[in-house]
């Protein structure tokens, strides 16, 4: 059974998760949406030579037409997994999240994609995601610094608690790609994790053990979930 985590891709103040999509239109509303695929592509210097890991997403924006123009809106999702990279201490996680409010990741690698995009409009933003999902469609860019995910490893990979947020620059992240892609999402975190990720899921709490919805603390553990890592799990 899929557990169905849906990052918004915060594109530009009209996010809306599309696991609430029927909410949202409520039976008034047309409905219009696109998708694209991208390659995530992590490359970290280590005194071993250069590691990279790659992860297949997919970014989907959609607008709403309600009975009044005031009241066009829209926004999208992102579906895929974190990036792993294997260094010599232990993976590297490159996440779906964001360290920071603003744009989500999706949004962020559509603008990189296609940076002459007009931000803060929702036709833009859709015919952008619709574009880079042609069938011809061939977008190459570097994620701009100001715009990676939250980076993350574990002191003790059997422990879920003992997550800690990295500074980029002092594991030796150079970079990050992106590109478009036909490939299928990419969909195994739950093989590269111990058994308690697989607890996590089941019991549908964050790593500290507490659900999401009592926590009232900016303890990272408290904080960071499976869906963090997987819009896919649970299946």
């Amino acid at each position: 059974m899929r557990w169905g985590w849906q990052h918004d891709t915060a594109a530009w103040g009209f996010e809306r998760s599309l696991v609430g999509v029927a909410g949202i239109l409520g039976g008034c509303a047309l409905f219009s949406g696109n998708s694209y695929r991208f390659k995530m592509t992590v490359v970290v210097e280590t005194p071993q030579g250069l590691k990279t890991g790659s992860s297949v997403m997919q970014v989907t924006a959609y607008k709403t037409a309600a009975l009044t123009p005031e009241e066009k809106q829209g926004g999208g999702g992102l579906s895929g997994q974190a990036v792993v990279v294997d260094l010599p201490d232990g993976p590297l996680f490159v996440l779906l999240k964001m360290p920071r409010g603003g744009d989500g990741l999706g949004a962020a690698v559509t603008l990189a994609l296609l940076p002459e995009t007009l931000r803060g409009n929702v036709d833009a933003y859709v015919t952008a995601v619709k574009t880079l999902g042609g069938w011809f469609a061939d977008y190459k860019a570097e994620l701009p610094r100001k715009d990676w995910p939250m980076m993350v490893r574990f002191r003790n990979i059997n422990d879920p608690k003992s997550v800690e947020k990295l500074d980029p620059k002092a594991v030796g992240v150079k970079r990050i790609l992106v590109e478009t892609t036909n490939d299928p999402i990419t969909i195994d975190i739950e093989k590269r994790m111990p058994d308690w990720f697989g607890r996590l899921i089941r019991d549908r709490v964050q790593f500290s053990g507490k659900p999401s919805n009592i926590i009232m603390s900016n303890d990272l553990a408290d904080n960071l979930g499976p869906g963090d890592f997987g819009t896919e799990i649970g299946k």
